[in-house]
């Protein structure tokens, strides 16, 4: 018989639009491919699956539960305000449904699983306490460090007072998460050394991935000097990007002539704010079917986050496809990518618009980056390699 899992996500894991369900997916295929009985129960907000998703993500689970969840803004922005004024982390109700967790202790009392996967800090108030050693919490961020980044560069404004007074909140929850539960799983080393300060020998590093097997390098190097950005856009980290890239960064670009794409789901008003008073033609796609259109005409992919938590996806696809990336220090945190071999990174804005210009003029070193950053996602980041390591993490809680 199948080992069986279960698997909470508070998100469902198609359509591929975000870097969560990125993930999320390809965990999920890989544990199904090496023989585990999948059980998927996920919150369905934002981009709900089409009927052909549902039918992909039932043909790989043994079961599929989607909750209908409502994740407005104004929902959102009044249990931020709950978690606020009664000192709580935010992630305790965030995305928390009473229906939901009725049928998850629902599902555990009336069937037997080996293991339990709960996604990031949003999912773990779904595991009751007598399931929690046999749970592996996969983390997506440290969040105590994203909520850091926060407030450092938010400084003074609402969001920024926010921050600060959720981090000793969110500092308890994330420590009172990792030592409740069997496993631990970060994203990078960086992520795991501070997991390990909580919950000592409970932490495993399982980084994101890239799907070598159907991403290839493109054929050519586009001319045009277009620029990508790729992100969901109701993410407070990639709002704060693109109004950075807007208000600090492409004014200081020599090259004029230059484009910017913005693609990814739900645009917040501020990114249609921040497009209408650029300097150099902005242009907000919102969800799109497929990434890959945008990729292929990029001339390359620019990464200026200034907080956040995890590591980027949309780089390693960049990287996939032979798209070069600027990205900050942070950007392209925990992937162990290499200055002027992988990537280029830049901090400054100054620094940022200088290695645009140059990379919009200089072919040889376009070629160069893109051969050596596919020569790394190969090696180190095809979801193959990592779904052997995450399904070992899964069976060490359920033996």
């Amino acid at each position: 018989m199948s080992a069986r899992v279960l698997m909470l996500t508070h998100t469902a894991p198609l359509p591929l639009v975000s870097g969560e369900r990125v993930r999320n997916f390809h965990l999920l295929r890989e544990l199904a491919r090496r023989g585990w009985a999948v059980s998927l129960v996920a919150l369905n907000h934002g981009p709900a699956p089409s009927a052909a998703d549902e039918a992909v993500l039932r043909e790989l689970c043994e079961r599929v539960e989607l909750e209908r969840f409502d994740a407005s803004a104004l929902a959102r922005n009044r249990r931020l305000a709950a978690a606020v004024l009664t000192r709580t982390a935010f992630q305790r109700r965030l995305f928390f449904s009473s229906g939901l967790a009725e049928r998850v202790e629902g599902r555990l009392r009336g069937e037997q699983f080996d293991a339990i996967v709960a996604e990031s800090l949003y999912m773990y108030p779904y595991v009751p306490a007598d399931a929690r050693r046999a749970t592996v919490l996969d983390t997506l961020n440290a969040e105590v460090r994203r909520v850091q980044a926060m407030a450092k560069v938010l400084g003074r404004s609402p969001r920024g007072l926010v921050a600060r007074l959720q981090l000793e909140p969110v500092r308890r929850f994330e420590a009172q998460a990792a030592r409740s539960v069997g496993r631990v799983v970060a994203v990078s080393d960086e992520e795991g050394r501070y997991f390990e300060g909580l919950a000592p020998g409970k932490i495993d590093v399982v980084p994101n991935g890239v799907d070598c097997e159907a991403i290839e390098p493109r054929a050519r190097l586009p001319a045009e000097p277009r620029l990508l950005f790729v992100g969901s856009m109701d993410y407070s980290a990639n709002v704060d990007a693109v109004e950075h890239l807007v208000g600090d960064v492409l004014p200081l670009l020599g090259r004029r002539d230059a484009v910017v794409e913005l693609v990814g789901s739900n645009p917040r008003r501020a990114v249609a704010s921040a497009a209408a008073r650029s300097p150099v033609p902005v242009q907000v796609h919102g969800q799109v079917p497929s990434t890959e259109p945008y990729f292929e005409r990029a001339r390359l992919l620019i990464v200026p986050l200034r907080f956040g938590g995890g590591t980027r996806l949309k780089i390693l696809e960049a990287l996939a496809r032979g798209v070069p990336v600027v990205s900050t220090a942070l950007g392209c945190e925990g992937l162990g990518l290499r200055h002027e071999r992988d990537v280029i990174v830049a901090d400054s804005s100054e620094a940022l618009a200088q290695w645009i210009d140059r990379l919009l003029e200089d072919d040889e070193l376009c070629r160069r980056l893109a051969h050596e950053g596919r020569a790394t996602v190969e090696e180190r980041y095809d979801w193959r390699r990592i779904g052997q390591a995450f399904e070992a993490v899964v069976r060490s809680v359920s033996a």
